[in-house]
């Protein structure tokens, strides 16, 4: 890891060629000093990759660089959270069924597949990566009010 002197909020870095709409990096310097960030994207591709945003996973490393804690899945994107309580929130993608996928005004599918689309859900990870709570966008929302 790497920090600044010269600046009083620590390491700055600005990279104009990666400077472009739908490009997010996330990390989070943790209270106990280790940074809590996403992967690049896996190596294979997953599905729907051309609505952007996914990574490979979670990664947590001590101040030398040691691996703390990961969580590998490709539906991860665009925001996490650590808790007080050590787990960890996440946004990821799901597959939606066919049926909700018909009842939704708006959203994204692809040509190929025009049956299926993705939908948000927030997931509670406790510290051994097992999902101690989810909650469903889909299951919340209303298809006639909240059209995307």
């Amino acid at each position: 890891m790497g920090w600044s002197l010269h600046h009083p909020h620590g390491l700055i870095y600005h990279a104009p060629q990666y400077c472009h709409r739908g490009y997010t990096l996330f990390a989070n310097l943790l209270p106990n000093g280790n940074l809590l960030f996403y992967t690049s994207a896996p190596s294979e591709p997953g599905p729907m990759t051309e609505i952007g945003g996914h990574s490979g996973g979670l990664v947590e490393l001590d101040w030398d660089g040691n691996l703390v804690w990961q969580l590998e899945n490709p539906w991860l994107h665009h925001d996490f959270q650590r808790l007080p309580n050590g787990n960890t929130l996440a946004l990821m993608w799901e597959e939606m069924s066919s049926d909700t996928t018909f009842r939704v005004n708006g959203g994204f599918t692809t040509a190929e597949d025009p049956v299926h689309m993705l939908g948000d859900v927030v997931r509670e990870f406790n510290p051994k990566g097992e999902v101690v709570h989810e909650w469903k966008s889909w299951e919340h929302l209303s298809f006639d009010e909240d059209i995307i």
